[in-house]
């Protein structure tokens, strides 16, 4: 009988000492991000609450902007011939580019006299094809001299046609401006600048040029403004402030705060569906208050996100 308890003892500590079965653990959800990170995938509603949304919308805004710039060029009657113009540059290596394309062109000019000369006399039996060919060589040579010659003004900001024809007792003035800023600026825009040699006077220019490229590395546009200079006080070299027209219009939109910059562009995330989110490349423009101009990748009443955006930018990018 006294075996009997001590039995039941063991079946206890038996059972007791048994494991336990295990609980299954639910993995947590995860959203799903595309390949290149451009579309982000949320498994359900509750996890895109925290990233709430503003649209994007049109808005009068009062545009306008200021850029540094100097002096490049002047340009001159010449003194010995006036109907000649003389271009005087602030870089003596853009000096040296205008006149080799001076002497280019009247190379060019004589090398063609010379080849038609030696084609003529070849019909008539007077000069071999051996003297054409040579004519011709020459010719090219000079062809290929200008260009090289014309490229390097042009990224400087000058067109060497327009300097030939530039109006005399002129400065020409080169200023960059934002590749964001771009959407504002347009050939013949007037402008105002102030001269650091003069600064309680504002004096009025034109933009002739604006250049092709946008720097790879700055991503500024050069421009060129051409200013009246009948009295010679400006000089090449001096630095100028050039105030850019106002601009007032309806502008696309959006919160500062949704705006993220990776390497050095600008992007927003838009909420594309119930559980979807994609991030957009935009190119932004002036901030006005809380808000910025952006001048392309929105249509109006894209839902940009507008809280948590670091989240998303790190989703997105990977970091």
């Amino acid at each position: 009988m006294t075996f009997r308890p001590i039995l039941i003892g063991l079946v206890f500590l038996a059972m007791a000492c048994q494991e336990k079965p295990k609980t299954a653990v639910k993995s947590i959800p995860r959203p799903t991000i595309s390949t290149d990170g451009v579309r982000i995938m949320f498994p359900d509603l509750v996890m895109m609450r925290p990233f709430t949304t503003q649209p994007a919308r049109l808005a009068a805004i009062r545009t306008d902007f200021s850029a540094p710039g100097h002096v490049a060029a002047m340009v001159v009657r010449s003194v010995e011939t006036p109907s000649e113009r003389l271009v005087l540059f602030d870089d003596p290596g853009l000096s040296d580019n205008y006149t080799a394309i001076l002497q280019h062109r009247n190379n060019i000019q004589t090398q063609k006299g010379n080849l038609d000369r030696i084609k003529d006399l070849q019909a008539h039996g007077a000069a071999s094809g051996k003297e054409v060919i040579e004519a011709q060589t020459q010719l090219a040579n000079e062809e290929a001299a200008i260009i090289s010659d014309e490229a390097t003004l042009k990224l400087a900001g000058f067109d060497p046609k327009a300097l030939r024809v530039a109006r005399p007792n002129t400065i020409l003035v080169v200023c960059e401006i934002p590749e964001n800023q771009f959407g504002s600026i347009r050939q013949g825009l007037v402008c105002t600048l102030n001269f650091t040699a003069f600064p309680n006077e504002r004096f009025v220019g034109r933009i002739d040029n604006v250049n092709d490229y946008v720097d790879n590395t700055t991503r500024q546009i050069k421009l060129r403004i051409s200013v009246a200079n009948p009295d010679g006080r400006l000089k090449a070299g001096m630095f100028a402030t050039v105030q850019f027209g106002v601009t007032e219009g309806n502008f696309m939109t959006t919160s500062r705060d949704a705006v993220v910059t990776v390497q050095g562009r600008d992007y927003v995330f838009v909420q594309t569906g119930p559980q979807s989110i994609e991030r957009r490349a935009v190119q932004l423009g002036q901030q006005r208050d809380d808000r910025v101009v952006v001048q392309s990748g929105l249509k109006v009443n894209d839902k940009v996100v507008t809280a948590n955006v670091l989240q998303l930018k790190g989703l997105s990018f990977g970091y």
